[in-house]
């Protein structure tokens, strides 16, 4: 008896563990880190931040860089979204990061920092600018490589707001969706599993 009894707990607690880790696996999907090294010089992570992201790749010496930021101010000021600016040659002090801001009077409201190795790998960084619009699900939208128009960035941020994923970046986004179709359908199976377990061990008892 003692033994049947420490089965079903282990079941139980196999059971939790495994739901536990399928919604785990369910975050994760949609959610990668992209690291960069902000102000104070210190780790962050976009995807901390809530809401729709535009990250800039830059360098301070770069004309089209520069031009950009124009555009970027109109996109800030007509959508609530956060802008990142961020330097893709890390320094060891944050004191260009400083010039930058101060020399074209950037917006406290936007975040910059220098962007991290693997982020500058992830995204297989080989010019400035490069833009990449976030959803608020973490999903990468648009990767857009030299200097983009208002109009298209906007095109871009509207599909992030309303969840266009037929025109999101296929590359960064292995479309979760049949991957936790697939969770939740083993999940169904282990819940009835453990239902059914119950049920008949009740009737047993009968």
């Amino acid at each position: 008896m003692a033994s049947k009894k420490n089965a079903s707990k282990w079941f139980i607690v196999l059971s939790l563990a495994f739901l536990l880790y399928t919604s785990s696996v369910v975050s994760s999907a949609s959610n990668t880190s992209i690291f960069f090294c902000d102000m104070n010089m210190e780790l962050d992570d976009v995807n901390d931040y809530e809401g729709i992201k535009l990250i800039v790749f830059f360098l301070p010496t770069c004309p089209s860089c520069i031009d950009e930021l124009l555009i970027l101010e109109q996109i800030d000021a007509n959508y609530n979204l956060t802008i990142f600016m961020l330097d893709v040659y890390k320094q060891t002090t944050n004191q260009r990061l400083i010039d930058y801001k101060n020399n074209h009077t950037l917006s406290d409201d936007w975040i910059i920092g220098y962007s991290t190795s693997e982020t500058n790998s992830f995204f297989d960084l080989y010019s400035v600018p490069t833009l990449v619009i976030i959803d608020d699900l973490g999903r990468v939208v648009a990767l857009i490589v030299g200097q983009a128009s208002y109009s298209f960035l906007e095109t871009k941020i509207l599909d992030a707001i309303n969840h266009n994923t037929d025109n999101y970046n296929t590359e960064y986004n292995e479309d979760p969706s049949n991957q936790i179709t697939a969770i939740f359908i083993i999940v169904g199976v282990g819940i009835t599993a453990v239902v059914t377990y119950f049920l008949v061990k009740t009737l047993v008892k009968r």
